[in-house]
């Protein structure tokens, strides 16, 4: 639409006095200056109008109440907003804004979903709408003052002099200390370079970490992004040995968008030789290298001019905070205590005016920016009621967790004894703690917390230290080559990394431990699905009598191997048995999870060939090219070893999400027919139902968690059935009432809640032509579920099973009907919901929709008793008590 038809279109909006104008999607690059004599207008949709120009006379418009500039690649708000005073309802969302004014803080209601908001605190954007929109009206209330404070962290292997270099930057006298254990943090104070912030000190928390290698593995608690990395190595060796290039790729992996200065230590015993045109045009991130001397001081006031003109261009540095919040995070910081409690610590917040709703976004906050660990809001499954459970306490001083970790990871007697850590040598290790076991457990959850450990089967005083597992592999190909028969399938992925950081694949250990055959080493594991604990353990000792018992125990189930390959930076999945596509999509799942800490890791996934004509073959495809495949119609695509054919689908079955979900369950259940006798039929179709359902919640994840307030995303339909609910299926639809039934996702175990979670939709029409698309993916999994759903779960009786089928049913036909719906204008819902832009998006949409329905209907965010569960994969499951207590560890 051109500029002269949008005109056309104010014009008559003027002449008819409209009450709402809708020019969204229409490719409009400008809005003419008359919008400003539109006086009648209450709303003003411009949406998806990208590279849109706004006038400022928008601003001129006294009745307006909605306005929507979302999609239209807004990078600041304009400033006309501030002057609409009966604004109630702006959409920002989707456009390209960096931070937001004060002055628009009275609006009620706003939407700023997908914005990058990158000269925010990334802190704050984690934790969504709500805590942004809230910090900015404290501001607005108390006042904002800049902070100049950021991170320095310092890295490079032991022995280079890491500590004495931060001395030498303070201005203090070169002393020989002792190897630093886990982290020691300080400060460096450095004048503002710029002669315009004469009089600024920028602040600059120093992480001067542990270089020794059995170390790295806690980095992963403090290696953040917008840090300034100060990359160590000694001159005295070559610069090979201070591994410079597995630094760089940890950070890289762990903090991309950082900068990194790195620094020749000892050069008065030696020049510092680099290729550093070679590493900066692998690495852009490198800003050079700085050869100094901590004995003498050389070069290190160059490198100190360095680190303050980097740091003054940190995109933290300076940033804005409400003065009340500031001032209770520098009291925090200034505490004497190791510990304290979380009524304490809010306690503190309230008395420098911290507002009650923002005490525990501001507690994030510092834990994310590693000032504190208060892990307040666990998604995970956790272990009933611990008496040291870590929302429980606050953290003070982190290094000192990270220094009496680090001596659980250094301890000789540990990885003497493959990895065992027992409560006696616990006592030995933390002395200072033997007096206060409840910390004692507190650190120990930790360590499980971040995947250092795991209790064992045997006791709950042995925890396994899976970086100090040993490094050769036990004999496994027993326990592997359990399956023999000719039923048996193998599904495999490995990915290709650009490095191994430390912790891959001994987190994914820990964290999939619950299907631990204990069978583990250093860069290898056995999992088993479904084994008994007795099983479990017998299988930990080959010697003993039952060991074949266990091994024919495993044979009835599905197995999974994880190898790691240092050499070649790969790791590798392979899930047998005879329907191994759920305990595979559980591994890979994990082992995504797990990956997705290294935001900067690069990883290339390829799937084998399964061979042709029963003859194997060692080519792998490119899971990207497959994808591609799929996007083009493509039913089989070329193995590039023998040439031959191979079916797409049976490459990524298993594999990929999305094939899993398309497939048709009939299909999956022809697996059947091949396997041994005497197996339950319903055992996999059980297990095809969960694979499916699982998948179709992992689609939805990301989705969910762009949403702020989250809320339960699986249902079914009922009718009202009040008197006179009468007519044909379009009236009932067009004009009466239907009832949301809230379901628990167990997966395999799909039903609806026992008690509550109802809700009634008033204008049935307008919400299922938005959601119809969603219902056709959710329908597609339930029709499934019914009938295993009653006797597997043994929660719902024959007749609450059967009024589980008749919803589906009508769920079905509802959405059959859909195209006959007329449009509805239902002004509370098309608000509600907008207009997409993309397929994710409008996915996104549909489940904000759903959201607002139920917050609308239910203010106390009760769902009928469903809770989350973030399982060790990474799935986030609403579930009911009774599933949910499944996931609680022992």
């Amino acid at each position: 639409m051109n500029t002269k038809e949008v005109g056309h279109l104010i014009e008559k909006a003027i002449k008819e006095e409209s009450r709402s104008l809708d020019l969204s999607n229409q490719q409009i690059e400008a809005i003419p200056a008359l919008i400003g004599r539109a006086g009648g207008l209450v709303g003003l949709y411009l949406r998806g109008n990208v590279g849109l120009t706004v006038p400022d006379e928008i601003g001129d418009l006294p009745k307006l109440e909605w306005l929507d500039l979302s999609c239209i690649g807004l990078s600041e708000v304009p400033a006309f907003v501030a002057r609409l005073k009966g604004l109630k309802f702006l959409d920002l969302s989707g456009n390209r804004l960096r931070t937001l004014p004060v002055e628009i803080m009275d609006i009620p209601t706003i939407d700023i979903s997908h914005n990058p908001f990158d000269l925010l605190p990334p802190e704050l954007v984690r934790q969504g709408t709500d805590a942004i929109l809230e910090d900015f009206r404290e501001r607005r209330r108390s006042g904002e003052k800049e902070q100049w404070v950021s991170k320095l962290v310092v890295v490079g292997q032991g022995g280079v002099g890491k500590t004495c270099l931060l001395r030498a930057l303070r201005g203090e006298k070169f002393v020989e200390l002792e190897t630093t254990h886990g982290v020691e943090i300080g400060a460096l104070e450095l004048g503002h370079p710029d002669p315009n912030r004469h009089g600024v000190v920028m602040r600059l928390n120093t992480w001067d970490f542990a270089g020794q290698e059995i170390n790295h593995a806690t980095h992963q608690f403090f290696l953040t992004n917008r840090s300034l990395f100060l990359l160590a190595w000694n001159a005295r060796q070559e610069w090979e040995q201070g591994k410079l290039y597995y630094w760089l790729d940890t950070i890289e992996a762990l903090a991309p968008d950082s900068p990194i200065l790195l620094v020749a230590t000892q050069i008065d015993e030696r020049d510092a030789r680099l290729p550093i045109a070679e590493i900066r045009g692998k690495y852009p991130n490198v800003a050079g290298n700085w050869p100094v001397s901590n004995i003498t001081g050389a070069g290190i006031d160059e490198l100190r001019t360095a680190i303050a003109n980097t740091a003054s261009r940190l995109p933290l540095m300076g940033v804005k905070w409400a003065s009340t919040s500031l001032a209770a995070a520098n009291a925090i910081r200034e505490l004497p205590e190791k510990h304290t409690s979380p009524q304490n610590l809010m306690e503190l917040m309230a008395t420098h005016g911290v507002p009650e709703n923002l005490r525990c976004d501001l507690a994030q906050r510092m834990h994310d920016l590693g000032d504190i660990l208060y892990f307040q809001h666990e998604e995970e499954s956790s272990a009933k009621r611990h008496k040291a459970d870590l929302d429980d306490i606050v953290i003070l001083k982190p290094e000192w967790v990270t220094r009496d970790i680090s001596k659980v990871l250094e301890s000789e007697e540990v990885e003497h004894k493959k990895g065992i850590f027992s409560r006696k040598h616990m006592n030995a290790l933390w002395p200072d703690l033997a007096y206060e076991p409840h910390i004692q457990d507190v650190f120990l959850r930790l360590m499980e917390r971040f995947d250092l450990s795991y209790r064992t089967l045997e006791s709950p005083d042995l925890s396994l230290v899976v970086e100090r597992l040993p490094l050769d592999a036990p004999n496994y190909a027993p326990l592997w080559n359990a399956h023999t028969d000719a039923g048996r399938q193998e599904i495999a992925i490995r990915y290709q990394l650009s490095t191994i950081p430390a912790g891959i694949p001994t987190w994914f250990f820990a964290r999939e431990h619950k299907y631990t055959t204990e069978t583990h080493w250093r860069n290898g594991a056995v999992f088993a699905q479904n084994l008994t604990r007795e099983m479990r353990i017998a299988l930990s000792d080959a010697a003993s009598a039952s060991y074949a018992l266990a091994l024919a125990a495993a044979a009835n189930t599905h197995l999974a191997l994880v190898t790691a390959d240092a050499r070649n930076n790969s790791v590798k999945i392979v899930a047998r048995g005879p329907m191994p596509a759920n305990f595979f999509a559980l591994m890979r799942d994990g082992m995504e999870y797990v990956l997705a800490r290294f935001p900067g890791l690069e990883v290339k996934r390829f799937v084998p060939c399964p061979g042709h004509n029963g003859e194997p073959c060692d080519f792998e495809f490119d899971l990207v090219n497959l994808e591609t495949a799929v996007q083009k119609g493509r039913d089989h695509v070329q193995c590039g070893r023998t040439y031959e054919d191979v079916s797409v689908m049976e490459l990524l079955y298993g594999v990929h999400p999305q094939t899993t979900i398309d497939a048709k369950l009939d299909e999956i259940l022809e697996v059947t027919k091949t396997t041994r006798d005497g197996v339950s039929r319903t055992e996999f179709k059980l297990d095809a139902l969960t694979l499916k359902q699982r998948e179709f919640t992992a689609q939805f994840i990301s989705i969910q968690e762009s949403i702020d307030r989250r809320c339960p995303n699986v249902f079914t339909l009922v009718r009202n059935k009040r008197p006179g609910f009468l007519g044909s299926l379009r009236d009932r639809v067009a004009g009466g009432e239907l009832v949301l039934h809230l379901c628990c996702q167990q997966p395999g175990a799909w039903h609806p809640v026992l008690k509550g979670g109802v809700y009634t939709i008033h204008d049935p029409a307008t919400w299922l032509k938005t959601m119809g698309p969603y219902m056709r993916g959710l329908i597609s999994v339930l029709k499934f579920a019914a009938p295993l759903v009653g006797p597997i779960a043994g929660i719902m009786d024959d007749k609450a099973v059967k009024e589980f089928e008749n919803q589906i049913k009508l769920m079905e036909k509802l959405v059959e009907d859909l195209p006959e719906i007329e449009e509805d204008a239902d002004l509370e819902t098309v608000e509600a919901i907008g207009k997409s832009a993309s397929p994710v998006e409008a996915q996104g949409r549909r489940l904000r929709a759903l959201r607002y329905l139920l917050g609308s209907r239910d203010k106390s965010d009760d769902w009928g008793g469903l809770d989350t569960c973030r399982t060790k994969e990474g799935h986030l499951l609403w579930l009911c008590e009774h599933h949910k207590a499944l996931y609680r560890e022992d």
